[in-house]
């Protein structure tokens, strides 16, 4: 992102519209923070209402810093932008829009000038998409063609209806997002009215859900988004969400030979795991801190397997179980590494690579799939039997993975091979 200076147009109320908890002049902040930049400038007509907004204090934009232009304003023009700053490049964008921040990386990887478009309009996001989009990556070059004082996007739409600056259509980017395991069509709409409001802020939530499930994930996502609606518009953060499911994960009482109480606290846990992302997303609040949550989610999840076959083992239920859970550990290690070496060759998730794996990833052996075994086998009063049950799934699970990783590897050296000959 080196020599862009992100330029905001932010006037009140429109910029200042809360869409899942977050208004839109502080949502492209931590878009723009995420996506590398460290300092921003914001146009505004109404700078004083703008000023106090950007004084509060935000932990999730804190590493960008912002100046406003204080002086009122009218319209924003070429020679103003070329004012602000000797970059060779700049990103405008409208602070009164949702923007997508692949829509905005996309144009940032750009050389030339260009503008973005939505030439096809999702189904589910019509009535809220606008043409042209607003947002656009212009040079210093460009900007000296325009009319110095003339309304630059006056001056940018005629531009784009003549054709003489190139465009990124968000209808033609890639929609697969690798990390949530399916497509999101990345949109760019302007402040939507009061009607619309809902509308925009089902489709921000809607994108913030991960794809190729496990069947209990399924019944999870609902509610999940149903509690995500309400506490994102709340301070709760998605670091204090994960501290809560920690403290949910150690209060499973396996090691105490509470198995009705562990269990229905991983169930509680299952749902709870799955809010801290959510959270992040729908409010663009990702940390570095949070990449270790996975990590901790294993830690106890492990912690449970173990402490189930210790009891198992201490109560004289199951004399063997020890076995087993060795085996649960090493087809995990085992998995891990199927998945690894296909990730490696397809560039994603080996759940999500074909339709096989999409429909074996449902029952597939995970904590959320164990959880309900191990429920059922409670509620049977077969438990040990069920323990045995989701160690010899787990050995399967990863034997399946093990041939899929084999299989994909095998084929691309056969590609390999059959171009070099």
């Amino acid at each position: 992102m080196e020599n862009i200076l992100p330029i905001l147009i932010a006037d009140a109320p429109e910029a200042l519209i809360e869409l899942c908890g977050v208004n839109l002049l502080e949502r492209l902040l931590r878009i723009l923070q995420r996506l590398g930049f460290r300092r921003a400038t914001v146009f505004s007509t109404t700078p004083e209402i703008v000023r106090a907004e950007l004084a509060k204090r935000s932990w999730a934009r804190e590493q960008i810093s912002v100046h406003l232009v204080s002086d009122a304003i009218g319209p924003l023009t070429p020679q103003l932008v070329l004012e602000q700053s000797p970059s060779g490049r700049f990103l405008i964008v409208p602070a009164n829009i949702y923007c997508d921040a692949r829509l905005l990386a996309a144009l940032c990887a750009k050389d030339s000038s260009v503008a973005l478009v939505d030439s096809n309009p999702p189904e589910f996001a019509r009535s809220l998409i606008r043409n042209p989009c607003g947002a656009a990556l212009v040079t210093r070059e460009f900007l000296s063609l325009l009319s110095p004082a003339a309304p630059f996007f006056a001056e940018l739409k005629d531009k784009i209806d003549t054709r003489k600056i190139d465009i990124v259509d968000a209808a033609a980017e890639d929609d697969y997002i690798v990390t949530m395991r399916r497509r999101v069509r990345p949109v760019c709409f302007p402040a939507p009215r009061g009607q619309d409001r809902r509308l925009a802020e089902r489709v921000i939530l809607d994108s913030a859900q991960k794809g190729t499930l496990d069947l209990p994930a399924y019944f999870h996502a609902p509610i999940e988004t149903g509690i995500i609606s309400f506490l994102c518009k709340t301070r709760v953060t998605p670091n204090q969400i994960t501290i809560a499911g920690f403290i949910i994960g150690c209060s499973a009482a396996f090691a105490l030979g509470r198995i009705g109480l562990g269990i229905l606290a991983a169930l509680i846990f299952g749902i709870v795991d799955g809010l801290d992302g959510k959270q992040s997303r729908v409010k663009i609040e990702m940390t570095e801190r949070g990449k270790w949550e996975h990590h901790l989610d294993y830690l106890i999840e492990n912690s449970w397997w173990a402490a189930i076959a210790f009891d198992l083992w201490r109560s004289g239920q199951f004399p063997n179980v020890f076995y087993f859970f060795a085996l649960l550990i090493g087809s995990h290690l085992l998995d891990e590494f199927a998945k690894r070496r296909a990730k490696i060759v397809k560039g994603r998730l080996l759940d999500d690579v074909t339709s096989f794996d999409r429909a074996f990833r449902l029952i597939a052996a995970r904590r959320n799939v164990y959880v309900w075994m191990l429920a059922c086998g409670f509620l049977l009063d077969a438990f040990p039997q069920s323990y045995a049950v989701i160690c010899g799934w787990a050995a399967f699970s990863a034997a399946v993975h093990l041939a899929r990783s084999i299989w994909i590897c095998s084929a691309r050296r056969y590609r390999v091979v059959d171009t070099r000959t």
